[in-house]
């Protein structure tokens, strides 16, 4: 807590204070009349209390011109307040919806997608992020942008369906899309998690360009390859080297899934890694003291008028 002033130009004008003392002390206009001598000491404080009764509506009319002056410096009482903010994190997914999401391998009468879907609806449950959707399978669509609203993102996600997309999987713009959203958020965190169960077979763009792309926004891939070994068959190594190498480029981490429970505590590891930090932000909050100091001089001038009228002020 410290004391600043607006102004503090103003208080220059304290040098007129030992001026206005010599002027008006000597004329008396204002002094008190104490009785002296034998005839009135019966009446008249004598002494040093005397005296100072004499001065006292002096030193009160001084202390406030000293106010006023104060006043026109603008006083004000700064106080630092630190309070704690959740820095969130900045997360789009990118979910495959390529037709061989249809397979039923995770879990029983359950396909890929639902799972998919499943978990990141959970992993959501306890972050409090922006979140967008990107979905992707021979092409890649912004499914939502990126928002806080928890009841946007799940109705999103539950509305990801296979056939929203030409069929094939365009991992290239899945990740460009994904950077899109990400690349002007304030986020210092910026997070593309994306799940897929199929190698890139998409012309044009490749993955590990996009992956370049995405790295000079600052944003972390996080690719996830689901579904069995044999489901894939000879396309395994294909997306593991591709899926791999985006992981390594934006500082990311791959991860493969070939269950539920697996890709549970993939997401229990993003979580993990990208967790939601508190930063202490300081706030300074200024109390003005003018309106303190005016009504203490007011204070001062109606005491040093009343004491002139006091028994003690004026004895003729």
């Amino acid at each position: 807590m410290s004391i600043e002033l607006g102004r503090p130009g103003s208080l220059a004008l304290l040098a007129l204070l030992p001026v206005w003392w010599l002027w008006v002390r000597p004329m008396g206009l204002t002094g008190l009349l104490v009785p002296r001598g034998q005839d009135a000491e019966s009446l008249s404080l004598g002494g040093w209390r005397g005296r100072a009764i004499e001065l006292l509506p002096f030193a009160m009319r001084l202390a406030a011109l000293l106010c006023l002056v104060l006043v026109l410096s603008q006083p004000r009482i700064v106080r630092v307040i630190e309070e704690p903010i959740t820095e969130g994190v900045g997360v789009a997914f990118a979910i495959d919806l390529s037709s061989s999401m249809w397979a039923q391998d995770m879990a029983e009468r359950t396909t890929r997608l639902e799972v998919a879907k499943a978990t990141v609806k959970s992993f959501l449950q306890q972050r409090s992020d922006d979140v967008g959707l990107v979905a992707f399978a021979g092409e890649a669509l912004i499914r939502l942008p990126l928002t806080d609203d928890p009841y946007a993102v799940e109705m999103a996600v539950e509305a990801m369906e296979v056939g929203l997309a030409i069929d094939g999987t365009d991992v290239a713009g899945a990740i460009a899309a994904g950077a899109g959203l990400l690349k002007d958020t304030p986020h210092d965190s910026k997070v593309l998690i994306l799940v897929t169960d199929g190698a890139h077979n998409k012309a044009g763009m490749v993955p590990s360009l996009a992956a370049r792309a995405a790295a000079t926004f600052g944003i972390k891939v996080y690719p996830i390859a689901i579904g069995t070994d044999e489901a894939q068959g000879a396309q395994a190594a294909a997306m593991e080297t591709v899926l791999s190498q985006t992981a390594r480029i934006t500082g990311g981490q791959y991860f493969r899934a070939s269950n539920v429970r697996a890709l549970q505590e993939i997401y229990d590891e993003i979580d993990r890694l990208e967790s939601v930090s508190e930063v202490m932000v300081a706030r300074e909050q200024a109390i003005p003291l003018g309106l303190w100091l005016l009504l203490t001089g007011m204070a001062l001038v109606a005491g040093a008028t009343a004491l002139r009228g006091s028994r003690w002020g004026l004895v003729p």
